[in-house]
């Protein structure tokens, strides 16, 4: 208490200081003018404080009273309202405990008898009392409910209860409650009720931005999904769940028409198509010559504002050489990766004349031209003649 504790009406006014009630802290405030501080812990039982202010001490309970006081200063005593018996005191001496702060008084096995006042006076004679009462206190057992599920039967003091339904149905009220100190428990007992939300609330004004709504169920965790018709897209949550207050949750989304940024276009390529982007619309992708694409060459422009794929490569390639007449090769295609060789081959009856493979080369051209298919009649008949090139295609062939 700072101020007057007494005061007196003299010709219409208060003598003293009106009194404020200050809480007690521990923020290392110990001056030795200042009333100390006083802690509480307990073991095997539950304690509580009254509307009143009284320790309330389950019988059975262990109490450890500190009193907050610097060492240095001198040792506070502990007075006890009544002579039933002694109680032990000094320093506290626990692990993790400051020995050079508080001052303990124990209360073990509290009995009825313990109940008191029990003062702590310091040194510079400040006190602070703490009225103990010790009583078995209990409140009302908890009548069953349809569908309720405690989790637990016990009613003494400082019981927490925790409350569920077991029936699918929502639980209506607090879900969990303490026995007081008082006797009462801290709030009314909870129902479970069978709890439907109703229409998905759409806010006035939206007109065309409105979602279009499906409700999957309406019990409580039901859920309702949201969609927007073609070329639009939503902002927001794609789905609403009912609660246990029989409201859907938010917040509600809305409808906007999709548009895609500008893919942008490869290198050694070009982009045809023409922005805006909306959705469902496409973007081709095309490589100069000499090019090949590595990847899609058409995207398109979905639903949630993205394409639905990357940007295509243009790389360096051979385009299709040609097939000798009367003659095959080993891969028909547009175009030919860097390095790849494709191979030549004739008819039965017919000699191949110039290189049997071609190799795709760095600067996109072949290492050769096609060769060329002939009957063996006329290879016979020009053999002597072509004999020295020949041998000089067949050196070149060897060298590639």
């Amino acid at each position: 208490m700072i101020g007057s504790s007494n005061r007196t009406c003299i010709r219409s006014r208060w003598t003293g200081q009106k009194p404020h009630c200050y809480g007690l802290n521990q923020e290392n405030d110990y001056a030795m003018e200042k009333a100390p501080t006083i802690l509480f812990r307990h073991q095997n039982g539950p304690i509580a404080q009254s509307n009143d202010g009284r320790l309330i001490v389950y019988p059975g309970t262990t109490v450890h009273m500190e009193c907050l006081w610097m060492r240095r200063f001198g040792t506070p005593r502990w007075n006890v309202s009544h002579e039933l018996k002694k109680y032990p005191e000094g320093w506290n001496t626990d692990e993790g405990r400051d020995p050079q702060l508080e001052y303990r008084l124990s209360i073990f096995n509290a009995e009825v008898g313990d109940s008191g006042t029990f003062t702590c006076i310091t040194p510079a004679r400040h006190t602070h009392s703490v009225v103990v009462e010790v009583k078995a206190v209990h409140c009302g057992e908890i009548m069953p409910r349809r569908g309720l599920v405690l989790s637990t039967t016990a009613t003494q003091m400082g019981t927490k209860v925790q409350f569920s339904c077991n029936n699918g149905n929502a639980l209506i009220g607090t879900q969990e409650i303490q026995c007081l100190a008082s006797g009462n428990w801290s709030g009314p007992l909870p129902i479970c009720e069978s709890v439907e939300c109703g229409e998905v609330p759409i806010p006035a004004g939206l007109n065309g931005s409105a979602p279009r709504v499906a409700i999957i169920s309406r019990e409580v965790g039901g859920r309702a999904a949201f969609s927007c018709p073609a070329g639009h897209g939503l902002k927001g949550p794609s789905e609403t769940f009912c609660l246990p207050s029989g409201e859907w949750s938010g917040p509600i989304p809305t409808c906007s028409e999709v548009q895609c940024f500008h893919p942008g276009q490869p290198s050694n390529g070009y982009t045809q198509g023409t922005p805006p982007y909306k959705a469902g619309d496409v973007v081709q992708f095309n490589c100069n010559p000499e090019y090949m694409m590595q990847g899609q060459p058409i995207i398109a422009c979905q639903d949630n504002g993205r394409w639905s794929g990357p940007i295509p490569k243009c790389v360096r390639a051979c385009s299709y050489p040609g097939t000798a007449i009367s003659g095959r090769m080993s891969s028909v295609k547009f175009y030919y990766t860097i390095g790849e060789t494709v191979a030549f081959s004739c008819d039965n009856g017919l000699e191949i004349r110039g290189p049997k493979m071609l190799k795709c080369l760095k600067d996109g051209k072949w290492s050769s031209s096609i060769p060329v298919c002939v009957s063996s009649d006329h290879a016979d008949t020009t053999a002597a003649t072509a004999a020295p090139r020949i041998t000089r295609a067949a050196k070149i062939e060897r060298f590639i």
